[in-house]
């Protein structure tokens, strides 16, 4: 079942994520200094949001991916342990493991390919996804002062597999935000 016109628009707690025509690169933009959810637009069309609202907990990393052609749910398996899943209808479409909690790094794995995702640098936010030794994409945020976040990452990949891989980086910006606040 599809994302109504609706359902999409009625919070203000999402970030809206749009596509950069020239460059093919997602932007997200969160509407306030809380969000966590997102709105998901591409070429001006919104397609879909992220839910993470109806989850909130401490303890659970989990949210909802609503787009035209289904609802797909963000997870972890475990409360502090397991692998981050995408799923839709009861099959796994990725699946992310995370080897060391000391690390920010995620081996991904998607229909046909084995990827990472890593962290660039210790001083900076920016992620990069490698595919072997080559870097095909990268997630980060647009400025140092600002919640946007770039998501270039292939344009032809389906959106959901796009999203999630932001995920899994906005989770661990999450993380390092809670870590530094206590």
């Amino acid at each position: 079942m599809g994302a109504s016109r609706e359902s999409l628009d009625r919070s203000l707690t999402f970030c809206i994520v749009a596509l950069n025509a020239e460059t093919n690169m997602l932007e997200a933009i969160p509407t306030d200094i809380f969000a966590t959810n997102f709105r998901l637009q591409q070429q001006n069309n919104l397609v879909g949001e992220v839910d993470t609202s109806v989850f909130r907990s401490v303890f659970r990393e989990k949210a909802r991916l609503e787009l035209e052609e289904g609802t797909y749910e963000l997870y972890r398996e475990g409360r502090f342990s397991g692998d981050f899943l995408l799923e839709r209808n009861g099959n796994i479409v990725a699946r992310a493991t995370k080897p060391s909690a000391l690390q920010n790094r995620f081996e991904v794995e998607l229909p046909n390919r084995n990827l990472v995702l890593r962290k660039l640098s210790a001083f900076s936010r920016r992620f990069g996804l490698f595919e072997g030794e080559k870097q095909i994409g990268s997630i980060y945020p647009a400025g140092i002062f600002t919640r946007r976040a770039n998501i270039d990452l292939p344009a032809d990949w389906p959106l959901a597999t796009r999203i999630f891989l932001f995920w899994l980086a906005f989770l661990m910006w999450r993380r390092r935000k809670r870590a530094a606040a206590s």
